[in-house]
């Protein structure tokens, strides 16, 4: 999809108000605690990203600075943006500690300058990070691009993305018993992966509206940050683990494939690392 055309546009202010609708209900989930972003991707972020004190990390499509404030503690100096004011604001006023370490700031991610206006002073970053909401934005080229820009020679960006192979709207959970057998076979149904297509959905059920899904196979997703300049040198795939035998059949604590898919990149040219 073309984001300079008049549609992605229209989408883009369409998906910028619905996420303000939603702020709330987000928020209020994020802080309850026990959701994906405290007990999977941030653990799982946090050893790909391997922050150090003092470092500069830009957190793009922050939300409520949930990952922001986490950063902080672990001493960087960050700098996060989403293009929901709602939602900038309301991470300000989360921010009680280490508030001389986090700057908040509107921005669009699809907004190739905007993201490079992050930068302030001129001064690169050390490592950026973009969690679950790639899927949420119509082109993902400006943000790749802006991110090879404005990474320090050895940084790194890591971003998080509902797993374009096994979660989405064109995906089914199946939970089967065969006659005989003690247990179910847990499978999921792929209806459609190659289309890159846009579609709306919810996920969590206290949001008021439907959000977009942009759903891109790898090919389109990784082929658009290699031509960026960006190269990948980790990829985790963890699955969710349930403590508990898993009530709901329909659990992602039941099924051996990964919800989520995690990729870290680097500018061409810069030093892998563990």
């Amino acid at each position: 999809m073309d984001h300079d055309s008049p549609a992605s546009s229209d989408l883009l202010a369409e998906s910028r108000d619905i996420w303000d609708a939603n702020a709330e209900a987000w928020d209020a989930r994020m802080n309850r605690g026990g959701s994906w972003q405290e007990t999977l991707i941030a653990p799982t972020v946090e050893k790909m990203l391997n922050i150090e004190p003092g470092q500069r990390v830009l957190d793009v499509a922050c939300g409520n600075g949930i990952f922001s404030r986490r950063l902080a503690d672990l001493g960087a100096s960050v700098v996060a943006a989403d293009f929901s004011p709602r939602l900038i604001e309301l991470a300000r006023q989360h921010t009680t500690e280490h508030t001389e370490h986090i700057r908040y700031q509107v921005a669009d991610a699809t907004d190739e300058a905007q993201l490079l206006a992050l930068a302030g002073d001129g001064e690169r970053f050390d490592a950026a990070v973009c969690n679950n909401a790639i899927m949420d934005m119509p082109a993902v080229e400006p943000l790749f691009r802006a991110v090879a820009q404005l990474l320090k020679p050895g940084g790194c960006f890591v971003f998080t993305v509902m797993h374009p192979c096994f979660n989405g709207q064109s995906i089914a959970k199946l939970a089967e018993l065969a006659d005989y057998d003690l247990e179910p076979t847990y499978s999921i149904k792929i209806s459609r992966y190659l289309s890159a297509e846009v579609t709306k959905g919810v996920a969590i059920s206290e949001q008021p509206q439907q959000q977009y899904y942009w759903h891109r196979p790898l090919h389109l997703l990784l082929n658009s940050a290699f031509e960026s300049g960006l190269v990948m040198d980790r990829l985790e795939e963890p699955v969710i683990k349930a403590d508990n035998p898993a009530s709901n059949a329909f659990t992602w604590a039941n099924y051996d494939m990964p919800p989520l898919l995690f990729v870290r990149l680097r500018p061409f040219g810069s030093p892998s690392a563990p």
